[in-house]
């Protein structure tokens, strides 16, 4: 689960994320964050961290097994925000953008961090 994670493995979390995810709003409604790649042990670490499982789709010959996580709702809220300070600029957009479109899923919002020297929106 991403709240008892170390820094480290948030830290290494966003370095995945950062290449390999699709953060969107699942039903246009519910922040998700999808990773899928062909490397077993990676998404088990990814999916070990996020607090969600490994699914697992086939295609034929000669490609490999994929290998997915995803979180939505208020487990991908969790892991959105605690991945937002690591992530590079245009990531960081994007988390932001699917948080502030997404229904409050606490009682008590969370303000956004955001790296420094980025501007909170883009007319800035």
């Amino acid at each position: 689960m991403i709240s008892q994670a170390t820094r480290e493995d948030v830290i290494w979390l966003a370095g995945v994320a950062e290449g390999e995810a699709c953060i969107d709003l699942h039903r246009g409604r519910y922040p998700r964050i999808r990773i899928g790649m062909t490397d077993r042990d990676v998404v088990g670490r990814v999916a070990t961290l996020m607090g969600v499982s490994v699914r697992v789709s086939f295609r034929p010959a000669p490609h490999a097994a994929m290998f997915h996580a995803e979180a939505q709702g208020p487990k991908a809220e969790a892991v959105l925000r605690a991945l937002l300070p690591h992530m590079g600029a245009r990531r960081s957009a994007r988390i932001a953008q699917v948080l502030g479109h997404a229904p409050k899923t606490s009682k008590t919002p969370v303000p956004i961090s955001r790296p420094p020297g980025l501007p909170l929106d883009k007319a800035a």
